[in-house]
């Protein structure tokens, strides 16, 4: 595994594990839900890093092949983690806005700090 690439997943990490003690306080002392936190941070988490790692793969190649993995990848992504939300939300019905609504800020953060990791690895 690339420095680069270990440098990204444990910046993920730490991310993850801030995220994850935030939210369990969130929902344990000022909104009572249950919530699978654990797997959403631990899909989130696994999602991004493999997307990661596919796509800066691709810096050697051609400046194409670089955009049709990212798209490739970033719907992907998309794809399961709406597949994710949906069947949970089918499933638990009483806390489905609010999964829903904490899915989204979660990927939206997971999301920025790739396409920041994206911008200074290929800036380089």
């Amino acid at each position: 595994m690339k420095a680069l690439h270990r440098k990204f997943i444990l910046q993920l990490l730490v991310i993850s594990v801030v995220l994850y003690g935030i939210l369990y306080f969130v929902f344990t002392k000022y909104k009572p839900a249950s919530l699978p936190l654990i797997v959403m941070i631990a899909l989130l988490f696994a999602v991004n890093s493999l997307a990661f790692i596919m796509i800066s793969n691709t810096k050697e190649k051609k400046p194409r092949s670089f955009v049709y993995s990212f798209m490739t990848i970033s719907f992907g992504r998309l794809i399961v983690c709406s597949i994710f939300v949906f069947s949970y939300a089918l499933t638990h019905r009483p806390d489905a806005r609010t999964f829903a609504l904490t899915f989204f800020v979660l990927y939206f953060i997971y999301a920025a700090v790739e396409v920041k990791a994206m911008y200074s690895f290929f800036k380089n």
